[in-house]
């Protein structure tokens, strides 16, 4: 066998191995929201639960949401920002994809050994749980193993992109922009790495000393690396580490990542986000978006531009069972877009309808996005859930209001109304009860008290699968799918986490967040001044990543800096994601711009952004109204 075939042999072994395993760690996570339910129906019905719940799921929940790590690796999932990838050259990009994959390699093997270690220390301590006395040693050695597992198939990359990049011949040159970012970058990285290991004690006083610096050095790193097109949860838990080990030294800092990391998948609501994630893939598969879209048109369709308002209302209810902006615009973007072009709407209105709609996606509960950031500020995910409920039907409302403007002052934009069949809504209505009723009860039973927010999660999962079950739209390969973009998702998100809490930690130790707000209070700024700063940047940010990326990096520094103002943690986790979000429509980077390209290569991407400034006017309006009226994000979670 030549050494081409054995690695081909071995590429192929590492895809069905990992694949096979996050088929099981989702079935896992899919069981075990079973269970949930049936206690929550227990509780209801009999007044009696199952002792220590949580304790038991938790571990569970820890190891399954671990097995998707080394699948995702295999995919090659972790974010990147590829906005110079257009002016990288083909030589440089193999380069930055081999470093990419070291690094990869090095997390998750940092990860393995010090959470390996902590397992054999809690089994000589016999550490167990509070309730009922489970050992956690085991949980703590499968998730080691796991990230083993990803860290030897990240080194398999580490060999395809070494032989790739000696390959690659230069096609195609590098801007100097980018040689520019990509020197200072190794220059900063290999000075810094020279410093601490010839000089420890001197790179230690010179970041313990002057933390707002070295905090500043550590963002240039960050956005050096982000422009390099490095995976950003590495670039963040190194960064991390460096800035940590100054403090504590190298040996606590590693720990410090691996531990915090270990304890946040042991957290009782990092299930949350994943069986949210079951419930928008079960909820595709059993044609939710279809059932949206129909009932949509049956209301809407009798006015002039019934089909923008269809697709806008529909994006809105698709995103309360995906939560995702990008998988809401790519949906109803294969949906509308055909059905606008036959009926003659005009490129820029049907192309801006639906990138303007999968905004809703990430806003409307629940919400990955939401869940996100209330997981790395520790705030409840039910309150934000409630937060985000008016401000996403004003969105809804400003989004018709801005279409209602456009076909009036431009009535060729929408073909004339045309009338429906008779009965047509109420076939509609009847294909769309099933979601209305599982969203109902999801965020109803969560408002009410009836359950918590894992609790909702699971209820989800179980009502959409038996949703796709019931409708017999569940096959072998739509649940390969189904798992398949479970564990995607939700291997890149919590390794973006792993890295962020890193990031976090070291921002923190140097109590950069409050020199930041002690800065900020010595310019006699009035509050709404720096609120106003803070909104333009993330418009900015939103316009080049999605909110996921912004969130870990801005996070650590910005939401101190909020709450010293004064202002509401609900208020602003709201208001960040609707301007974040804003940022995906924000031309001439917003992400869901090229969606849309890409999905009509006929149209012109000048087309979809002029076609967009109408909605952004609305959001604009939409900012306005939230800023200058709290109420509408603090009302209703006050209510709870």
């Amino acid at each position: 066998m030549t050494r081409n075939t054995f690695i081909i042999a071995l590429n192929r072994w590492a895809e069905k191995a990992t694949g096979l395993v996050s088929v099981v760690a989702i079935a896992g996570l899919l069981i075990g929201a079973s269970i949930i339910v049936l206690d929550v129906t227990g509780r209801w019905l009999f007044g009696t639960s199952i002792v220590a719940l949580n304790e038991m799921m938790s571990s569970i929940f820890a190891m399954a949401i671990a097995a998707t790590f080394p699948a995702g690796a295999t995919n090659r999932v972790h974010l990147k920002v590829d906005l110079l990838a257009h002016v990288t050259g083909t030589r440089l990009t193999a380069w930055l994809h081999l470093a990419g994959s070291v690094l990869l390699t090095l997390f998750f093997s940092i990860l393995a050994w010090r959470i390996f270690d902590l397992s054999i220390r809690y089994l000589e301590q016999g550490n167990a749980t509070s309730l009922l006395h489970l050992p956690l040693w085991p949980v703590y050695l499968v998730v080691s193993v796991l990230m083993a597992a990803t860290a030897l198939v990240q080194f398999l990359h580490v060999v395809n992109d070494t032989r790739a990049a000696i390959a690659t011949s230069g096609d195609r040159r590098s801007h100097v922009g980018v040689l520019v970012c990509m020197t200072a970058l190794a220059v900063i990285v290999f000075a810094g790495l020279g410093w601490a290991i010839w000089d420890l004690k001197g790179y230690s006083g010179f970041v313990a000393g002057h933390p707002g610096t070295a905090v500043g050095f550590a963002f240039a790193v960050l956005w050096l690396g982000v422009l390099a097109q490095l995976p950003l949860a590495t670039v963040t838990a190194f960064i991390g580490i460096a800035g940590t080990l100054a403090y504590v030294g190298t040996p606590a800092a590693i720990n410090a990542f691996s531990g915090d990391s270990i304890r946040f998948l042991r957290d009782e609501q990092v299930v949350t986000l994943p069986l949210f994630l079951i419930m928008g893939a079960f909820s595709v598969a059993a044609g939710v978006s279809e059932d949206l879209f129909r009932l949509g048109n049956a209301l809407l369709g009798r006015f002039r531009g019934g089909l923008a308002y269809a697709t806008i209302a529909g994006c809105a209810g698709f995103g309360a069972v995906c939560g995702s902006s990008i998988a809401t615009s790519a949906t109803f973007g294969r949906m509308a877009l055909p059905s606008m072009s036959r009926l003659g709407y005009a490129q820029s209105l049907s192309t801006a309808s639906v990138a303007a709609g999968g905004t809703l996606g990430a806003l409307v509960p629940p919400s990955g996005a939401i869940i996100m950031f209330a997981l790395l500020t520790e705030e409840s995910i039910g309150a934000l859930f409630m937060a985000a409920m008016i401000p996403a039907a004003l969105a809804i409302l400003l989004y018709f209001c801005a279409v209602f403007i456009m076909v009036r002052l431009k009535p060729e934009l929408a073909p004339d109304v045309t009338i429906g069949a008779p009965g047509e809504f109420f076939h509609a209505l009847r294909g769309a009860i099933p979601v209305v009723v599982m969203f109902g009860i999801v965020i109803g039973g969560l408002y009410g008290g009836l359950f918590t927010a894992t609790e909702s999660a699971a209820v989800g999962a179980v009502g959409a699968f038996l949703l796709a079950l019931g409708r017999g739209k569940l096959n072998r390969s739509s649940i390969l799918q189904v798992f398949s973009q479970t564990t995607a998702t939700t291997a890149m998100i919590y390794a973006l986490i792993f890295g962020g809490l890193m990031f976090s930690f070291y921002v923190n130790l140097g109590q950069t967040p409050d020199m930041v707000s002690a800065w900020i209070a010595s310019l006699d700024a009035k509050p709404i001044v720096v609120l106003i700063i803070l909104i333009i940047i993330y418009l900015l940010l939103g316009s080049v990543m999605d909110s996921f990326g912004v969130m870990i990096i801005t996070v650590p520094v910005v939401t101190p800096l909020i709450l010293h103002l004064g202002y509401d943690m609900l208020f602003w986790g709201v208001l960040m994601l609707v301007v974040v979000e804003i940022g995906m429509i924000t031309p001439p980077f917003g992400m869901n711009l090229f969606i849309i390209k890409s999905l009509d290569p006929e149209v012109r991407l000048s087309t979809v952004m002029k076609g967009v400034l109408p909605f952004i006017l609305a959001d604009l309006v939409k900012i306005a109204l939230l800023v200058g009226i709290p109420a509408l994000s603090l009302w209703l979670p006050s209510t709870m």
